[in-house]
């Protein structure tokens, strides 16, 4: 226990502390100027159901979860399952998907917000190429959406194929060989072994929600 207890001191003070004191603000009327609090109860959460704001923040979440989370962990499960085959400087490929995690999320939103840009915009240039016209991205809400969601998916995919990676190691060689010894293709060995395996810590992924800072340059 003493070599876990420091971990636990530090999630209590760092980690649960801050969230039983923000439950409790919320049962509370303050004010920043005046130190003095007075409990309401649950007023707080009756005014934030009935607010019109907070639906569309739902709304927005949800639809950048969606659109972020599926086509996320379809990449990561292809990368890992190329990942776990033999194949030349494999190592190399494995921390190579990492550098995402480790660019700074300030420089990844500017990135991004430059190749979303309405006028000179990367993939605006490239959807001109093909005749489309531009998208203000920033403007629309389902445009919004996409353009966050491929940031999100470009900075969390690679971390998600080494769970998968992980999880793919576990499974025991033998199944493999009987499946190919019964006549069974790479591909469906991937769909009744490799992916039934993988679809428990599909789901764990799936509510696993990291918040990603976005940051908007202004155009004044």
């Amino acid at each position: 226990y003493l070599y876990i207890a420091p971990f636990f001191v530090i999630f209590g003070i760092f980690g649960l502390f801050p969230l039983a004191y923000t439950a409790y603000i919320s049962l509370t009327d303050r004010n920043l100027l005046n130190p003095v609090a007075h409990f309401i109860g649950l007023h707080n959460y009756a005014l934030l159901i009935h607010d019109s704001y907070f639906w569309n923040a739902v709304e927005n979440t949800f639809g950048i979860w969606f659109l972020s989370t599926v086509p996320q962990l379809t990449l990561a499960l292809v990368l890992a399952h190329v990942l776990n085959t033999r194949m030349h400087v494999r190592n190399f490929f494995r921390m190579s998907i990492l550098l995402p995690q480790v660019t700074s999320l300030v420089a990844v939103a500017l990135i991004f917000t430059q190749m979303f840009g309405h006028d000179y915009g990367f993939v605006n240039w490239v959807l001109g190429l093909v005749g489309i016209h531009h998208v203000y991205w920033e403007a629309g809400r389902l445009s919004s959406w996409v353009a966050l969601s491929v940031m999100v998916t470009w900075r969390w995919t690679g971390y998600n194929a080494l769970i998968y990676l992980a999880a793919m190691q576990s499974i025991p060689d033998e199944l493999y060989e009987a499946a190919a010894v019964d006549g069974a293709s790479r591909r469906r060995q991937f769909f009744h072994i490799t992916a039934e395996v993988e679809i428990p810590d599909g789901a764990k992924l799936i509510f696993n929600l990291r918040g990603v800072p976005v940051v908007l340059t202004s155009k004044a």
